[in-house]
């Protein structure tokens, strides 16, 4: 899901590498990635089977990563990084969640469907449409199951967040009126959702569905600048959220923070060293595992990476093979 401005087929194209382009929203052309790339080549689907070892999926956990070009969701062995399946079949794959099973939800982008695959398994085994919008980004509540699903924007304008209740049937509509694109989301420990976007005038928003709420409220964010929407999770009391354009420049970065009402308050600046429009990455344990853009000026070749966490810093290990990478989950 590529949430940057080149995000859902849209032809939204902010660049987190270059200059920002107009969004065209008339006549809505399909989504285009979660990510600030100013330029992607023409997709290629791959139109080859599906495969994954069934050793690896026993042993576990495994790394699910979505990769926008090639319509295809690569599967690697954690913490290793060693390749080990690929799903096929998707139309502009983005953004992904699992749930406490192991089941990895995908946005299927281009179809305007979510996806949910079991572990280890090469076919989904549940789809959930999507009949307001783009999906690009989902996150599973602990609390009550419901699975809520960024649209980074609608049929018709608009995006908002989606809830599935128990993660099934007809959604339920949440929005914030001052933000215009939702990207990412993710839920706390207390069932409260946070959804990272932009408004109208491509401004970083960020928005909370707090649990019982029915509509979502604005936050304010202290400390610290975020300018392209990335990733949205929740590690113990902080709240981490990405940056594609760590600084208003070309690195991608995370930053950990404490929420307080309708304030976010940054704590820490966790630097992803060398990288480019990182637009989700998945927590396991001490590491961060996550897909590195081959757009900006400093990257030879897109790469799937894993870093120290909370260290951050240059990749401990990074493998090649992928082109447009955007979501990022673990199935334990």
């Amino acid at each position: 899901m590529k949430a940057h401005p080149c995000v859902a087929t849209l032809a939204l194209a902010l660049t987190a590498c270059t200059t920002q382009a107009s969004l065209h929203l008339a006549g809505q052309a399909p989504p285009q990635p979660a990510t600030s790339r100013a330029a992607l080549a023409s997709p290629r689907p791959d139109r080859g089977a599906s495969w994954l070892s069934t050793q690896a999926a026993k042993r576990g956990p495994l790394l699910y990563i979505s990769d926008f070009y090639n319509f295809d969701v690569y599967v690697y062995s954690v913490p290793s990084l060693k390749p080990v399946g690929k799903l096929t079949g998707f139309l502009e794959p983005e953004g992904e969640c699992s749930d406490a099973h192991g089941n990895v939800w995908i946005a299927n982008t281009g179809n305007q469907q979510m996806l949910e695959f079991k572990p280890g398994g090469k076919s989904a085994i549940d789809t959930l449409a999507d009949p307001l919008g783009y999906p690009v980004g989902c996150a599973i509540d602990a609390v009550t199951g419901n699975l809520a699903v960024a649209n980074i924007f609608g049929v018709s304008g608009a995006g908002g967040i989606l809830v599935y209740k128990h993660a099934s049937g007809t959604p339920d509509l949440y929005a914030n009126p001052n933000q215009f694109y939702y990207y990412f989301d993710g839920y706390d420990a207390k069932g409260n959702l946070y959804a990272s976007g932009m408004t109208s005038k491509n401004v970083y928003a960020l928005s909370a569905l707090r649990l019982g709420e029915k509509t979502m409220a604005s936050l304010s964010i202290r400390g610290g600048k975020l300018y392209f929407p990335g990733t949205v999770l929740w590690n113990g009391p902080a709240l981490v959220l990405g940056d594609q354009q760590c600084s208003g420049g070309t690195s991608s970065c995370l930053y950990e923070a404490s929420v307080s009402g309708t304030t976010v308050s940054v704590t820490k600046k966790i630097p992803l060293a060398d990288s480019c429009d990182v637009a989700q990455v998945a927590l396991h344990g001490k590491q961060l595992f996550g897909g590195d853009y081959e757009s900006c000026t400093h990257v030879k070749s897109s790469s799937i990476d894993r870093w120290t966490y909370p260290a951050g810093g240059k990749p401990t290990e990074s493998v090649t093979g992928v082109y447009d990478p955007i979501g990022a989950a673990i199935s334990n």
